[in-house]
């Protein structure tokens, strides 16, 4: 956002690749009343065009990104004007493989993507062998400059689990406010 000169994120689309998103009304499903900038996204699991969230963890991510500001619901996304494209590569349970999650951030640099959020990690056992389409997907998308994240992790391994492990990933992490690891 800080390269167009513009606050809260506007003009950036950020990719949120997890289990979907709320980010419309269709059906049984309700868009995430906070969330209101939105990209043409897919769903790789179904196979269809409504990456639509059945867990939550997604919508939960989207919100962090971009919920609105004063509008007295939830807290204030970080890019609070950031257009959220749905890529949904993680089923219902929140699992999902590295060919499927590939396949979702090609989409994403297609699509224009500024930005690629990776809320998901694979076990501390998977080496770089393990996932060669991923850090192939991920060398794409850095040579065409989308700036990719992934979390450094919620089981406090020894080492940076992947994606947030490969080059060219920008890991993520919690500290509690005097800066110490947080649970």
């Amino acid at each position: 956002a800080s390269r167009r000169k513009a606050p809260g994120g506007r003009g950036a689309v950020v990719a949120v690749l997890d289990t979907g998103v709320a980010y419309r009304t269709l059906g049984p499903h309700r868009r995430a009343p906070d969330l209101r900038f939105f990209a043409r996204g897919y769903d790789f699991v179904d196979g269809d065009r409504y990456p639509l969230d059945l867990n939550g963890h997604g919508t939960h991510i989207a919100g962090t990104i971009a919920e609105a500001t004063n509008n007295g619901i939830g807290a204030a996304g970080i890019a609070y004007r950031a257009r959220i494209m749905p890529v949904r590569t993680l089923d219902a349970r929140g699992a999902g493989d590295a060919v499927t999650i590939s396949r979702g951030i090609r989409f994403a640099v297609r699509h224009h993507a500024d930005v690629i959020n990776l809320s998901l990690e694979f076990g501390p056992y998977i080496r770089a062998s393990d996932v060669p389409d991923l850090l192939a997907a991920i060398r794409y998308a850095r040579r065409r400059r989308v700036f990719v994240t992934g979390v450094a992790g919620n089981e406090a391994a020894s080492e940076l689990p992947y994606p947030a492990r490969a080059g060219g990933v920008t890991a993520v992490a919690a500290t509690t406010e005097n800066g110490c690891h947080a649970e």
